[in-house]
């Protein structure tokens, strides 16, 4: 989650604590939204906020690689916000804008317009791209362009690029940009 809403300085007291380590009974002390100690016992520093965490779990953010948030298009249903919202009371520090949306993620002023809007969101959103204009599968959308804004997922989501070759050259120009 960016920020907290307690500070700077917040220990979490007795949770189970879930991570690569197994699952244990354990403080943790975060400082500045960084995990500075996970521990037995830690003796907070003053003016720390301490929160009870008996009988909570405590673990790593989850990511949501699939999420439909609707926005630009369908506010009625959802917002980034109102879904970055429910997705951060859930636990999870990102999601990943899926671009089936209206306008779709197929340009550079609408991956704009979700970065925006996910730059004032409780967690991270991550502006996935369409493989192909309005994801209609007849012609590639501008990777490059989207590319260089920051999109790294490409996904015609909820449509398949049924044609083999339009796929193939979506894969093989993904395969050149920077980073793959």
């Amino acid at each position: 989650m960016k920020g907290s809403p307690f500070g700077g300085t917040v220990l979490l007291r007795g949770g189970m604590v879930i991570d690569a380590g197994g699952s244990r009974r354990a403080d943790v002390l975060v400082e500045d939204g960084t995990i500075r100690e996970v521990a037995e016992k830690i003796s907070g520093p003053a003016g720390a906020t301490v929160l009870d965490a008996d009988g909570a779990i405590v673990a790593p953010g989850f990511v949501d690689l699939h999420t439909h948030l609707r926005e630009p298009g369908g506010e009625d249903a959802e917002t980034i916000e109102s879904g970055a919202r429910a997705g951060a009371l859930g636990g999870y520090t990102a999601l990943v804008a899926m671009p089936n949306t209206n306008p779709p993620i197929d340009t550079a002023a609408v991956v704009e317009q979700v970065l925006r809007a996910g730059r004032q969101a409780p967690c991270s959103v991550v502006a996935s791209g369409c493989i192909t204009k309005g994801r209609a599968g007849q012609e590639l959308a501008p990777l490059g362009e989207l590319h260089g804004l920051g999109v790294r997922i490409f996904t015609d989501d909820g449509t398949c690029v049924a044609d083999a070759g339009l796929m193939r050259r979506a894969l093989e120009y993904a395969r050149a940009l920077p980073g793959a």
